[in-house]
């Protein structure tokens, strides 16, 4: 994920103003979009669940890898990175796809409603196919883009890839507060998840949780992925849910690992919550170990 600051703006009329770096795409390059997407859709694979893109991505790139000497299968590639694009502009209001001129050859991207942020997917995507990854990669390169994306371009947000004390926002510093109610599931859940993060033998899989359901059913409900947890969530009608999973923030051109939840009133922005740790060490009696305080890494898209 690379920031483009001061990219694409967005007038009252909904035109897109052409500025220096970034310009809408043309038909003609629309549609080699939707060339990528057909390639990509002849998988058969879910290509709205992001665990199964990075699956899809996971084993293809392995059986390259171990295969017969070749050069790398560009469409292939380009088609994956379209797909995990789509799932960003999916989760995010307003996020669009558009051409960077900028650099060394020009380049689709994914921008945010305000123009002031930008993901490179395609570049992305490339750059794990030289190097590899495993099958949760897509997962938590969307769910990190997307809360990057996601932030109004009035707002100075701190980038996943560099959280630091001086840059720490609150849920009331967000383009969209949500209210104490979605607060308290978001951060209480993330205790949840932090505490089964740091404790021996706890599974490692995603849950949901709802608040104010019909069926006014408290209980933690685990899923096999995010997807099935998400999809759950936008079945449950709901007053307000939360999603959480295990992953990974980038951090200084690594990455750490952490819990991540996402909460939201039903229609309204979500608040997306992390929490790194690091894993034990023969030191630590047996338990990981929390790595700093709660961190706000934006909003996304409502969960139901």
């Amino acid at each position: 994920m690379t920031e483009v600051r001061q990219t694409l703006s967005l007038p009252a009329s909904d035109a897109h103003e052409i500025v220096p770096g970034v310009r809408p795409l043309t038909a003609e390059e629309t549609g080699h979009l939707d060339r990528a997407r057909t390639h990509l859709r002849a998988s058969g694979v879910d290509l709205a669940d992001a665990r199964a893109v990075g699956a899809l991505l996971h084993t293809m790139r392995s059986r390259w890898a171990v295969g017969p000497a070749a050069g790398v299968p560009q469409a292939t590639v380009m088609a994956l990175g379209v797909g995990v694009g789509d799932l960003i502009v999916h989760r995010v209001p307003g996020a669009r796809w558009a051409l960077r001129t900028k650099g060394p050859a020009p380049t689709p991207t994914v921008v945010s409603a305000s123009g002031t942020d930008a993901a490179l997917p395609l570049a992305d995507v490339a750059a794990r196919w030289q190097t590899g990854c495993g099958p949760e990669w897509v997962a938590e390169y969307v769910a990190a883009a997307a809360a990057h994306l996601a932030a109004d371009a009035g707002h100075e947000v701190p980038s996943p890839r560099r959280p630091s004390p001086n840059a720490f926002r609150t849920p009331a510093d967000l383009p969209f507060p949500p209210s104490p109610a979605a607060q308290d599931i978001a951060l209480g859940v993330l205790d949840q998840v932090l505490e089964a993060a740091l404790t021996p033998g706890r599974a490692a899989v995603p849950f949901a949780v709802v608040d104010g359901g019909p069926a006014q059913d408290p209980a933690v409900r685990s899923f096999d992925g995010e997807a099935d947890a998400r999809a759950w969530v936008r079945g449950s009608g709901a007053a307000r849910a939360a999603v959480a999973w295990f992953g990974q923030l980038p951090t200084a051109g690594s990455a750490e690992p952490a819990v991540l939840v996402e909460a939201s009133d039903a229609g309204a922005p979500s608040l997306v919550v992390a929490h790194r740790y690091v894993a034990a060490t023969a030191g630590d009696d047996g338990r990981a170990r929390a790595v700093g305080g709660p961190l706000v890494l934006g909003q996304a898209a409502p969960l139901l």
